[in-house]
């Protein structure tokens, strides 16, 4: 008998979370499962729901949910990079005012 969280086939995927549908389960902790070097347990965590659970893995499903991982990560940094551009150009919008204003002056810059 399989444990459970072995057969890709019918399980979601691994950044699934089971109990609340969210795709942002992240890895908590993983190893390889008795020296086999194809199955892994892997201890995952929700952190919108904060389910928590293990399983043992295969390749294939660990390889998909790695992909997932990584594609999470291209979101998160072109998400930091839209949100630190939209940081300057307000920071920029701000120092142009003032400058308009003439509410800059050398002495702002003395130390």
């Amino acid at each position: 008998m399989e444990e459970p969280g072995t057969n890709s086939a019918t399980e979601p995927s691994l950044h699934v979370c089971p109990a609340c549908g969210s795709r942002l389960v992240q890895p908590t902790c993983w190893k390889q499962e008795g020296g086999d070097r194809t199955r892994w347990r892997i201890w995952r965590r929700c952190p919108e729901c904060e389910w928590c659970g293990e399983g043992v893995h295969d390749e294939t499903a660990i390889d998909a949910y790695d992909e997932q991982l990584d594609h999470g990560a291209e979101e998160l940094a072109e998400e930091l990079r839209l949100l630190q551009h939209a940081n300057m150009r307000e920071l920029a919008d701000v120092f142009i005012a003032a400058l308009r204003r003439d509410l800059i002056g050398a002495d702002d810059f003395a130390r």
